[in-house]
């Protein structure tokens, strides 16, 4: 009776398995943008989270950083220049799969903005694409082009960052 028992379990864990379905829970946070598995770290007093965990970008008297009486903060930009900011912000990517994600930033508003990668050599894009390892940031600056803008002209528009899982094409 023994030995049947056995050539029973034996057999019966060589059935080729089919389907199965389960119902389970699912519970996602929603936490700000320099607390995510993919986050978005500011790395400029003119870059910071705001209250509904946005990375908010801003040159101006506005910031929540500003200090009132420093001049160096600024309260903007000038006229009719390029002005290059290295290092804005970071992306990393803390996933706990050994994944690089690829990553796009673009950017829809008012005005000239571009980003680069690492050191600025001399080149900008209006969509930016790169690869970030697992572990592992990239620093994204930003090039502002007032040109043809006056006093009292702003430019203002949104980042849309997207990540997919992989290293980009």
């Amino acid at each position: 009776m023994l030995i049947a028992g056995i050539v029973i379990a034996v057999g019966a864990s060589s059935a080729n398995f089919a389907y199965f379905e389960a119902s389970r829970d699912v519970h996602v946070n929603v936490v700000p943008d320099d607390l995510e598995l993919i986050d978005l770290k500011p790395m400029q007093p003119y870059a910071y989270i705001n209250s509904n965990g946005e990375l908010v970008i801003k040159l101006n008297e506005h910031n929540l950083n500003y200090i009132n009486g420093e001049e160096w903060f600024g309260k903007g930009v000038s006229p009719d220049s390029l002005y290059v900011f290295e290092e804005v912000f970071a992306v990393s990517n803390h996933l706990w799969e050994d994944t690089a994600i690829c990553v796009t930033i673009s950017y829809s508003g008012d005005g000239g903005v571009s980003f680069f990668t690492g050191d600025y050599t001399g080149e900008g894009y209006d969509s930016l694409t790169f690869t970030v390892p697992h572990g592992d940031f990239v620093t994204v600056g930003m090039i502002l082009n007032s040109t043809d803008m006056v006093d009292g002209d702003s430019i203002n528009g949104d980042l849309e960052i997207t990540a997919d899982a992989g290293a980009c094409p």
